[in-house]
């Protein structure tokens, strides 16, 4: 019995790869010119709105050295008010964490261990370089933050070989444009609602040089497109007992032209 499902999955397999075979002959060598107009109409509605909220629930690979995948996952809350304030909640299986930029200093806060570290910020910056000056400066990176960038298709795009429309699906009852696209590094897939609200509703990025492939998987829910936001929730107020703890720079934030951009 094992043995026949055994050759029976293996022929599925076989159908399988040839279908995709079949396929890889048409696959685009370029990006086709419906993929990038779906992704521009989500980037250009992301970056149209002021203040919103949204849901996430992320997972990622962790590839050990024997070569076995643990897969973590976590919830996340983001709120974004522009031109420079959000705040991001994460709580996970290894991460509980809270992530503030009030348009003057970044702000990392772990629940758990009830420690906080501020960076100040001296030069005025959107989000988008408070995004960058977090990533670069103290390696902080927020899940699926190219999404959240005033132009999310540059970001998107920047290291982008070819791009497809793989077809029209189905997420959470919503009607999604499913994308797929390849880049020198990673490859990787959105879904994004149909209508007047192109909103994100699925990110999948893949590690093509890494052993094991492991994927970074984000969906979206509970989207707020008009949220009315005070801007205490970006402001970040010690919990008792907290401790302040300095954050460990990659590189020297003082020296000329790390300190952000105008």
């Amino acid at each position: 019995m094992i043995r026949r499902t055994s050759l029976g999955f293996l022929a599925i397999l076989v159908s399988l790869s040839i279908t995709n075979a079949a396929r890889s002959a048409d696959e685009p060598s370029a990006i086709e010119p419906e993929a990038a107009q779906v992704l521009r109409q989500m980037s250009d509605y992301l970056g149209s709105l002021k203040q919103f909220t949204f849901r996430a629930e992320a997972t990622i690979d962790r590839v050990m050295r024997s070569g076995q995948q643990l897969q973590s996952g976590a919830s996340v809350e983001i709120a974004i008010q522009r031109p420079n304030r959000f705040r991001v909640n994460r709580k996970g299986d290894i991460v509980d964490q809270e992530f503030y930029f009030d348009g003057k200093t970044l702000t990392l806060y772990g629940k758990v261990v009830n420690y906080y570290a501020n960076m100040n910020v001296s030069k005025t910056v959107d989000i988008n370089a408070a995004l960058d000056l977090a990533k670069e400066e103290v390696g902080v990176i927020l899940p699926a933050s190219d999404l959240v960038y005033q132009d999310a298709y540059q970001a998107l795009m920047e290291d982008v070989e070819s791009g497809m429309v793989v077809g029209a699906s189905t997420l959470d009852g919503v009607e999604v444009h499913h994308l797929a696209f390849r880049g020198s590094e990673v490859d990787w897939q959105i879904w994004i609602e149909k209508g007047d609200k192109p909103l994100p509703r699925k990110y999948l990025i893949t590690s093509k040089w890494i052993a094991g492939a492991p994927q970074f998987t984000a969906v979206f829910s509970n989207w707020e497109t008009s949220a009315k936001l005070d801007d205490a929730l970006f402001q970040f107020s010690p919990p008792p007992e907290a401790k302040e703890i300095g954050f460990i720079p990659l590189r020297d934030v003082s020296a000329p032209g790390t300190g952000g951009t105008q």
